[in-house]
């Protein structure tokens, strides 16, 4: 009698290879394009959120008949050197270094956060009283993160503990402060500035003079966790802090190019190619980084006179 066969089909090691090669390869092709799917829905969901704060910074104008400032307070700096009303030794309670970010908080249903910061009493990151962040209440809000000023394409610390012993919740947007940046004196970069947003005076619509259409208004940051791109989003501090300009080109990386302490005070996002920006008719629009710089400062001014 024959010996019947026994050997039960299988793969060879070869095959095997052949189908893990194959595996590897499918997946190579299809990871990027779930990584572009991805990026574009994070893209998406930062475009609604700039919408928002727009819209709230819209209805702000409206009510106060001016844009928020992009400081509320003066920081000592001041004196004959600018119009803002901030002299060298200004009184406690035009010193509060808070941001226009929190000036709209009521503007998207966060009234109960802004009466916690109580900016009222300039005692909110106001260098000369060291005693401001022992108040619980303060302390708390300035820790308070809040998604509406967080792009989901940044995964970085959430908080940043670069000026004072507590942690303070950082944000992935920055107000526009203009095209003069840290190259230029700091008086004139803080209160003399060319965009929508300076220290201590809040626009007017008829400042600008450009275009509503054609003005920036918030633009993306990144690694706000870092001291050379800080921004914490309830504070406010020219090339740094809620306050940027388009004095380096878009997308620069944090601490590149020669500026005081490594502070380029530039825009930057994660989205490929680009960033988001909102701009005064509250429309928001992706910005190519390789946009000529001529364009690009001058979306920052107000009243630059490029469209005439």
């Amino acid at each position: 009698m024959k010996r019947s066969d026994f050997r039960k089909p299988g793969f060879t090691l070869v095959e095997l290879l052949v189908v893990i090669a194959v595996i590897g390869i499918l997946v190579g092709m299809l990871l990027p394009a779930v990584q572009a799917v991805r990026e574009s829905a994070r893209r998406t969901a930062c475009q609604s959120k700039l919408k928002q704060i727009s819209a709230a910074i819209l209805v702000y104008e409206n009510t106060h008949n001016h844009f928020p400032p992009g400081r509320i307070g003066c920081d000592g700096t001041g004196g004959e050197m600018n119009a803002q009303n901030c002299p060298l030794d200004p009184p406690l309670e035009d010193q509060t270094g808070a941001s226009g970010f929190v000036s709209i908080l009521p503007q998207l249903q966060q009234q109960q956060l802004k009466d916690c910061l109580a900016i009222e009493d300039g005692g909110l990151w106001n260098w000369d009283s060291d005693v401001w962040y022992l108040d619980t209440g303060k302390s708390e809000a300035v820790r308070q993160h809040l998604g509406i000023y967080w792009c989901p394409s940044e995964n970085s610390n959430r908080l940043n503990g670069v000026y004072y012993p507590i942690k303070a919740a950082t944000s992935t947007y920055a107000f526009c402060n203009g095209s003069i940046g840290p190259e230029s004196p700091s008086y004139t970069t803080k209160y003399r500035n060319n965009g929508a947003f300076v220290y201590r005076v809040g626009r007017r619509n008829n400042d600008m003079r450009d275009g509503t259409s054609n003005i920036f208004l918030v633009g993306e940051v990144v690694r706000p966790d870092l001291w050379e791109s800080s921004n914490i989003w309830n504070f406010a501090n020219a090339n740094a802090d809620c306050l940027r300009s388009t004095s380096n080109p878009l997308n620069t990386k944090p601490g590149d190019g020669v500026t005081l302490e490594l502070q380029n005070g530039a825009f930057a996002s994660w989205h490929p190619g680009g960033a988001l920006f909102t701009f005064a008719d509250g429309h928001v629009q992706f910005v190519n980084d390789q946009i000529d710089m001529a364009v690009y400062r001058g979306l920052s001014t107000i009243d630059g006179g490029e469209l005439q």
